[in-house]
């Protein structure tokens, strides 16, 4: 089975600035990759698309390598991801930029979230 691409148009285009693409890497697994700032102008947009997107996976991961600017309402929305995955049953992994590893270093000390490498 080959990877399929997709790109939200509308979610791509909601906020200046944030592109949002889903693929699904075999009929369980997804990567949702994230580009640009997430803030509190448009976490809960964020957190919405990877919900929509990622509904019928096993696995997630969520690329934000590519995320130059991120604020502690993204954190939140990566805890509230954290815990309806934990209770999905859905394993899921982060792969952080330099934006969002520096963020997670204060907010997350103890590395609670599962990170891999950029």
């Amino acid at each position: 089975m080959t990877a399929m691409t997709t790109t939200d148009p509308f979610a791509a285009t909601r906020r200046d600035g944030l592109r949002l693409s889903t693929e699904w890497l075999n009929a369980s697994v997804v990567r949702i990759s994230v580009d640009g700032e997430i803030d509190a102008s448009n976490s809960a947009d964020v957190l919405e698309y990877v919900f929509r997107r990622g509904a019928n996976c096993r696995t997630m991961i969520l690329d934000l390598k590519n995320v130059s600017f991120f604020a502690t309402a993204g954190f939140s929305a990566l805890q509230t991801l954290d815990m309806r995955c934990a209770r999905a049953g859905v394993s899921w992994m982060l792969i952080p930029s330099r934006a969002v590893s520096r963020v997670l270093s204060v907010c997350d000390p103890r590395r609670s979230l599962p990170c891999g490498v950029a």
